[in-house]
């Protein structure tokens, strides 16, 4: 298959699409709302028409590594560039007056879309802000044991092993089964770490190495009534699967907005549960605030003002599309080319199969192939950008798809994984 006519081929064929009259303008998401209550999930001829009205893709170049930040779609790349332009034409006259007033309005409809209260959301700059707001602002004691896995962030980790130093906590941690049987061999693995030192488990909703879906509900099910802390990362879960942040049954969550759901870099989300908010301590210097004021955590300064006025494009355009879309197309994404790399020798898929286990992001290893090799070889030959990714005791090459991205992208991804696997 050649590359370049796939690249070329993908913008052509589209203008006879009969469910959307041409216009002099680029088609808003609201011209497509009707189209969502039918399933569109296989449709190539719907989503390319889709990719081609609301985003910029990459003209030398398959992206498929949409997991450190989400592509922002056109009309949040436009309502963003207005917000910028607009927050410097009133400057602080319009900081000083109305955007308090807009912010508020922004938290309560945010948190109407997490399924959360007002009261316990906080807009961060990214989930690792927010995951350090809960993890450094919970009274520690020397001896406190803390439950976490290698396939957990780096970025969380290192938070907690800065605590053991400073604070004299202990980390256990465990090692996931990589392509579990059941929940209930994930859930041994942590009973079998619980002591009666045990205070906290720091656990990933959609795992950033792999794509493996946690059972975060069976976990805070079954060790939060032993007053265990359960911190949930759920960065990449965020917009990405269907599913409502008091779902998870945990008190603390930190989420991205600039991934799954598509807002400009720079922005996340805490949930703190109403009742628990008490228990925090203010990361940044706060005085001024009551003990139960999720604002007592938010003390951050000035933050970028149009990065978040922006979120109601974004909220707008996943409401539009639903996550429930969004979901079923990003699993039929990794599904087509996962399914078809497990039938190929010397290719192992690090991923579950099962389809609760995973959404968009997985991940594949040639054995007997560095994996380095592998990502250089594959952007060389075919011009498909991936990335390597670090687990405990292997790497793996992550492949992310996001919504503009289309099967003849992944077939081209297919003829790179065969022929490194054979050569």
């Amino acid at each position: 298959m050649d590359r370049r006519k796939v690249i070329k081929g993908m913008a052509a064929g589209i203008a006879g699409l009969p469910f959307i009259q041409a216009k002099a303008n680029r088609p808003t998401i609201a011209d497509y709302s009707g189209f969502f209550q039918s399933d569109q999930t296989t449709d190539e001829k719907f989503w390319k028409k889709f990719r081609k009205d609301f985003y910029d893709v990459p003209k030398d170049f398959i992206n498929l590594e949409n997991g450190y930040f989400g592509v922002q779609p056109l009309p949040v790349q436009k309502a963003y560039l207005k917000n910028i332009k607009q927050v410097n034409v009133n400057s602080s006259r319009y900081l000083r007056t109305n955007y308090g007033a807009d912010y508020q309005s922004i938290v309560s409809s945010l948190s109407n879309f997490a399924g959360i209260d007002p009261e316990e959301a906080l807009i961060t700059r990214n989930a690792t802000e927010a995951l350090n707001i809960v993890i450094q602002g919970l009274d520690w004691k020397t001896g406190d044991e803390v439950i976490l896995s290698g396939k957990d962030y780096f970025s969380m980790i290192e938070t907690f092993e800065m605590l053991e130093k400073q604070k004299g906590i202990a980390i256990k941690r465990i090692n996931l089964p990589l392509l579990p049987k059941s929940d209930e061999e994930i859930l041994d693995k942590y009973t079998a770490a619980v002591t009666p030192k045990t205070r906290c488990i720091l656990c990933t909703h959609i795992i950033h190495l792999t794509g493996q879906i946690m059972p975060i509900k069976k976990i805070s099910d079954q060790f939060k009534p032993q007053g265990i802390e359960v911190i949930v990362d759920a960065a990449h879960s965020f917009a990405q699967v269907d599913y409502k942040l008091k779902d998870l049954g945990a008190d603390f969550v930190g989420v991205n907005l600039h991934k799954w759901f598509g807002n400009p870099l720079g922005a996340g989300l805490l949930y703190v549960n109403k009742d628990r908010i008490k228990d925090l301590k203010p990361l940044y210097g706060d005085s001024g605030s009551e003990e139960d004021d999720i604002m007592k955590l938010g003390h951050f300064g000035t933050l970028s003002v149009p990065t978040i006025l922006t979120i109601p494009e974004a909220q707008s355009f996943n409401e539009t599309i639903t996550v429930s879309t969004k979901e079923k197309r990003l699993r039929y994404l990794q599904t087509y080319w996962t399914a078809k790399a497990r039938e190929i020798p010397n290719v192992m898929v690090t991923t579950p199969s099962e389809s609760a286990r995973s959404c968009a992001i997985a991940s594949f290893k040639v054995e007997g192939k560095e994996t380095k090799k592998v990502i250089d070889e594959l952007y060389e030959k075919t011009k498909v950008f991936t990335v390597i990714r670090y687990l405990p005791d292997q790497e793996v090459v992550r492949v992310t798809p996001n919504l503009y991205n289309l099967t003849e992208e992944l077939d081209v991804l297919m003829e790179g994984i065969t022929k490194i696997a054979a050569s």
